[in-house]
C-alpha cells in the first residue's frame, strides 16, 4: 500500500533562498509581469505560499483579479522572459 504523500506550495521565504522572483498572469488580457520576492515578502510575508500571492493580485492593464502566480524559473525557456511588472496590491 502507497503512502499518502502531502505536498505543500514553495512560499515566498523559499523563493528568497533561491533568488527567484514569481511570475504573474492575467487569464483575462493575457498581460504578464515578473514580482519581486523581496518586496511581496514585506506585504506579504515569508510564509505566504506562491500560488495564494494570486489571491493578493490584480492585472496592472486590465483591472482583472483573475491571476495566476509561480515561481520565475529561469530555466523554463522563452515563456520565463518577461519584463518586470506592477506589484500586487490588496486595492
Amino acid at each position: 500500500m502507497r503512502r499518502a504523500q502531502h505536498y505543500h506550495p514553495a512560499t515566498l521565504g523559499d523563493m528568497a533562498a533561491q533568488g527567484l522572483d514569481i511570475w504573474c498572469w492575467c487569464n483575462g488580457c493575457f498581460h504578464h509581469a515578473i514580482l519581486e520576492t523581496a518586496a511581496l515578502i514585506d506585504r506579504l510575508g515569508r510564509d505566504q505560499g506562491v500560488p495564494g500571492v494570486a489571491d493578493h493580485a490584480y492585472c496592472g492593464r486590465c483591472g482583472s483579479r483573475d491571476v495566476e502566480t509561480r515561481p520565475n524559473w529561469p530555466t523554463m525557456g522563452v515563456v520565463t522572459q518577461h519584463t518586470r511588472g506592477e506589484l500586487p496590491t490588496d486595492g
